[in-house]
């Protein structure tokens, strides 16, 4: 214990430099991501700005076809400033290269060949325009008043479409001159970013792999501080113990491996009982509203979390079902009809150890049906008595729950019967708002008289047994209930989930298509289940006489 408290206190500080290192990366990559946001949104707007430029440029060449610069190119000579335009396009196309001779001639030289022409106009590499190009349009051609498609539109409209195009393709190599270093500077601060990323997740890595450690060394510990002192103070009982086990594990050979695993389980439950029950209570009090998606987040990212940061000792991957109920109890319930997905196990085990009333959100009326299966009880009834009144035949029949809803006339009257007599009771199909005269039976406001108990029923007080179980079922897929009611009760959702819907879609079309297979599932399924209950009534019973047996029981 002494040389694990100074492992701890070493780990300790190595953790928490490690921890000061990743915040200072951190920070370095949060500086350097605003960075790189700020830079990428000015180049996306100055981008932006562009695009109309280009789509301008498009729009003009849409307009010149074949028909037109045949017409064109046939002058002899060219309307005034239509020479400018040829000229201009001459110098964008030069590749770098101003051409000496811009002539009429040139110009119809250079549109000889119509379709060549314009798909070279069509594929310019707007974003390597010649510089000196540019600036020689801007300088001789563009900066001339007339020099616009409105004005040229007169004359030619080919000549208009070409003189858009010089325009826009000059105003959009000016864009990309001022927005491409920007670019370049963009693409490295991207890199820089990617390194600090990488840089910071081997760091995180590091802390992570130092914190688990940390909390395995922790946690030794602890288990060894704990165990130290238990074993000083009930050495001598814990030894008379070991002895008595090791000759029962001896003695039934046949479990010894598996007893022996449980004994450890249970030493290990023993210490970690606080967290688990506080799990479990948790879930059977507040969880049952929500679908698996949230049941899920709230056991495992949000409870448990908590518990872990605050140090309370609980089983590890503790899940609220290990504690609310076993595999035979399961079997039990899916024997009855409850079904096999996840959620519903989870109702069953919910509702069996709820103190609250249940109140059952079921549009498919899952949670009903099994309800009902659950109360089915075979009572012995008279056929025959002699004439002293005794029976002289009797037979067995099946009873099932008293099921009610609250628009039935007198159901108050059912509800009374069965508070007095100890049975259970389903109220079905309720809405969104419950009988007032049903508060004193929700709330369990019990009165006492001597060693009898009442609850108010209306105006009259109705007989109460401790055996009395209340089921409140609605159909309603999304109700808004009251506080006071969820207060009062345990909200269930036994709504279907894919994974029931899967099981139970498979299970329909195997009967339908293969009944003889789905006759075998069932019976396969049903004597699973026996064996699984059988297994721990054996179990059971079996412990019970060990643990009143006297003397050697070997």
């Amino acid at each position: 214990t002494d040389q694990l408290i100074i492992v701890v206190g070493q780990e300790t500080a190595t953790t928490e430099e490690q921890k000061a290192a990743a915040a200072g990366e951190e920070a370095e990559c949060t500086k350097i991501q605003d960075e790189v946001l700020a830079f990428q949104d000015q180049c996306d707007k100055d981008l932006a700005a562009a695009e109309p430029i280009i789509a301008e440029a498009e729009r003009a060449l849409n307009t010149l076809d074949k028909k037109s610069l045949t017409e064109l190119k046939s002058l002899s000579s060219p309307p005034a400033g239509v020479d400018d335009v040829t000229s201009g396009v001459m110098a964008l196309l030069g590749g770098g290269k101003i051409p000496k001779d811009m002539s009429w001639n040139a110009a119809k030289k250079m549109m000889a060949n119509v379709d060549q022409f314009l798909n070279q106009l069509i594929s310019f590499d707007k974003d390597n325009t010649p510089d000196n190009g540019c600036e020689w349009c801007e300088k001789n051609v563009i900066c001339k008043p007339d020099f616009n498609g409105e004005k040229m539109k007169s004359k030619s409209g080919a000549a208009a479409g070409m003189c858009e195009w010089v325009i826009n393709i000059c105003k959009y190599f000016r864009v990309y001159q001022y927005v491409e270093p920007k670019r370049i500077l963009l693409a490295q601060a991207n890199e820089r970013l990617s390194g600090a990323n990488t840089k910071l997740a081997a760091v995180r890595q590091q802390v992570a792999m130092l914190e688990e450690k940390l909390a395995e060394l922790t946690a030794q510990y602890e288990a060894a501080t704990q165990e130290k002192n238990e074993a000083i103070a009930a050495a001598d009982k814990t030894q008379r113990k070991a002895n008595m086990a090791e000759r029962l594990v001896n003695g039934l050979a046949d479990e010894r491996v598996r007893w022996s695993q449980a004994i450890e389980n249970f030493g290990t439950q023993e210490r970690n009982f606080i967290g688990d029950v506080m799990v479990a209570s948790a879930f059977v009090s507040y969880i049952g509203a929500f679908n698996s998606r949230f049941r899920d987040d709230l056991v495992n990212n949000k409870w448990i979390t908590d518990l872990v940061e605050r140090r309370i000792p609980m089983t590890e991957g503790i899940q609220p079902l290990d504690l609310l109920s076993d595999s035979a109890t399961i079997a039990g319930w899916n024997t009855e009809g409850l079904p096999t997905d996840t959620v519903s196990i989870q109702n069953g085990a919910i509702m069996t150890n709820c103190a609250r009333w249940p109140l059952m959100i079921d549009p498919q009326l899952q949670g009903i049906k099994w309800i009902k299966r659950r109360h089915i009880k075979n009572v012995e009834v008279v056929v025959a008595e002699d004439e002293e009144g005794n029976a002289t035949e009797t037979r067995m029949e099946t009873k099932e729950m008293c099921v009610v809803q609250q628009t039935q006339d007198k159901y108050i009257n059912f509800l009374e019967v069965a508070m007095s007599q100890g049975e259970a009771i389903m109220i079905e199909n309720l809405g969104e708002s419950i009988d007032a005269v049903l508060d004193p039976v929700m709330s369990r406001a019990v009165i006492r008289r001597g060693r009898a108990f009442f609850i108010k029923l209306g105006d009259k007080e109705a007989e109460y047994d401790d055996n009395f179980k209340l089921y409140l079922q609605t159909k309603l897929s999304n109700p808004h209930y009251k506080p006071e009611i969820a207060a009062q009760t345990t909200l269930m959702n036994f709504m279907i989930t894919i994974e029931g819907l899967e099981e139970q879609l498979l299970t329909l079309v195997v009967e339908k298509e293969r009944p003889d297979l789905g006759e075998q599932k069932a019976q396969l399924i049903e004597d699973q289940n026996g064996f699984n209950i059988k297994l721990k009534e054996l179990e059971d019973g079996l412990l019970l006489s060990l643990s009143n047996s006297q003397g050697d029981i070997l």
